[in-house]
Parts: structure tokens; C-alpha cells; sequence
């Protein structure tokens, strides 16, 4: 399952991959391909999806590069940097997906994620020994 979301939510971090022009800092996986290639176009929704339409042309082409991020991540949450979906183009590649392939991309939350991740175990440590003394 695919979703999106920003990469200051707390999704879980081995799941997202960057679909960001640019992103400095990040060091986990990248899908270039769904990055805008003019983020700070004058009409940059109408540029973003001529991009999508040029690159995957195809549905076969679109589920192709899908499945190679879903290789190297499974269950990807494609991420960006704007907070809000609605001024994002991770809602672009949303729809576009979503008409091309039929398949659904929602937003991330933790209340409706489907991938249940197992809770991690905590750190052990070891309990402090109880020393006797006795003062004379």
C-alpha cells in the first residue's frame, strides 16, 4: 500500500521515501521521478502534472517505477516537505496515481494506516545490585 505524507509527521521513518526536488538532508531513499521538476513554477500544479503525464505515458510504465519503490521500500510513504496536502504536489501524484492505476493513495495517519508496525521492545537494562555495608 502506498500513501504519502510530509517528513515531519510520524510516519514511520524506515517507510518514507523523498519525492522532494530537493532535499538536502535526507538520506534515505529517493523516488527522483515523482519529484516536480519546477517546484516554484508560476502554475506549478498544471507543470507538475505535465510532468507525471511525460515521464509515465503509460499505466504500465507508472506501475513499473511504483513497483521499484516498492521494492526497495515496501509499503512506501512517499514524502515532501509541506505540511499542508492541499498546497503540496504529493496530492497531485496522489490523483495521478489514482486515475492512472485505479488504486487509492491516502494520506498517512497512524489512526488508519494499515500497516500495523510491531511495537519495539524496550532497551533492557540492568537492574542496579543492592550492596550491604554496614557502619561501625
Amino acid at each position: 500500500m502506498i500513501q504519502v505524507s510530509f517528513f515531519k509527521s510520524k510516519a514511520p521513518k524506515h517507510r518514507k521515501v523523498c519525492i522532494a526536488k530537493w532535499a538536502r538532508f535526507w538520506t534515505g531513499p529517493k523516488a527522483e521521478l515523482f519529484a516536480p521538476s519546477n517546484p516554484k513554477a508560476v502554475n506549478w500544479t498544471e507543470a507538475y502534472r505535465r510532468d507525471l503525464e511525460n515521464r509515465f505515458p503509460t499505466v504500465e510504465s507508472l506501475l513499473d517505477y511504483l513497483d521499484m519503490v516498492e521494492a526497495v521500500t515496501p509499503n512506501p510513504i512517499l514524502c515532501c516537505f509541506e505540511m499542508d496536502p492541499q498546497e503540496c504536489h504529493r496530492t497531485i501524484l496522489a490523483d495521478f496515481i489514482e486515475r492512472m492505476t485505479g488504486v487509492k493513495v491516502r494520506e498517512w495517519s497512524a489512526e488508519t494506516d494499515p500497516v500495523k508496525e510491531k511495537p519495539k521492545k524496550p532497551a533492557q537494562t540492568k537492574k542496579p545490585e543492592l550492596v550491604q555495608c554496614s557502619l561501625v
